[in-house]
């Protein structure tokens, strides 16, 4: 919930959302920095959904931070290869659990991520559990995991929709929403085709270039 909001009436069969995760954490931290080792502390058993989330969020809001996603994707691809391979929490070497932000930047990232949030978790419920079953999760996170990858690499144009369909895998896994699963496979389709006809077009233009220097 925002800051200063009473708590909204929730259905005590569904699992707290995102959103809520994410406010409440925000409000209650009570240090002055939060370190990534901090996150992954206090978020409990949904905690690879919300780190996809909490990673990619930035990279698909319009006009993202220049530089973001080649921060955020080396990240996003440790949480997702790490769900892949079955380890029941994330783990990060020193040099990146240790890294920290200001409290204050933290909940404002949440504020400004909340209302997105709330737009789509609307739409979330619980079905089609078998997509987003333990085994389920893992394929989910190796979409992920390639989203991830074709995220950082300098792709003009291919950026947003890796990052977005990794919102949708993320909040399908932390809402276990099927549904919402499809959704971001389909969208993690979209972006290989983008992404692939991009490199692809880059290659015949630079091979026409090469063969007429040649002339």
């Amino acid at each position: 919930m925002p800051f200063g909001e009473p708590p909204p009436v929730t259905d005590p069969t569904r699992p707290a959302s995102a959103s809520t995760l994410l406010n409440d954490f925000a409000a209650t931290w009570a240090s002055d920095r939060v370190r990534l080792a901090d996150i992954v502390d206090m978020l409990g058993d949904r905690v690879y959904g919300l780190m996809l989330l909490i990673f990619a969020i930035p990279s698909a809001i319009p006009n993202p931070v220049p530089g973001i996603t080649a921060i955020l994707g080396l990240p996003l691809v440790i949480v997702a290869a790490q769900q892949v391979m079955g380890r029941p929490r994330p783990w990060f070497p020193a040099v990146l659990g240790n890294r920290s932000i200001a409290t204050a930047d933290f909940r404002r990232f949440v504020v400004q991520a909340d209302p997105w949030l709330k737009r789509v978790e609307r739409l979330l419920r619980p079905r089609f559990r078998a997509l987003v079953s333990s085994f389920g999760e893992r394929i989910l996170a190796a979409i992920a995991l390639l989203m991830a990858v074709i995220l950082t690499l300098p792709i003009p144009l291919a950026n947003l929709l890796p990052a977005v369909s990794i919102c949708f895998i993320a909040l399908a896994m932390i809402e276990y929403d099927g549904l919402m699963a499809g959704v971001g496979i389909a969208v993690a389709v979209g972006s290989v085709v983008i992404a692939s006809s991009v490199v692809y077009g880059f290659v015949k233009i630079g091979i026409f270039l090469i063969q007429n220097a040649l002339a």
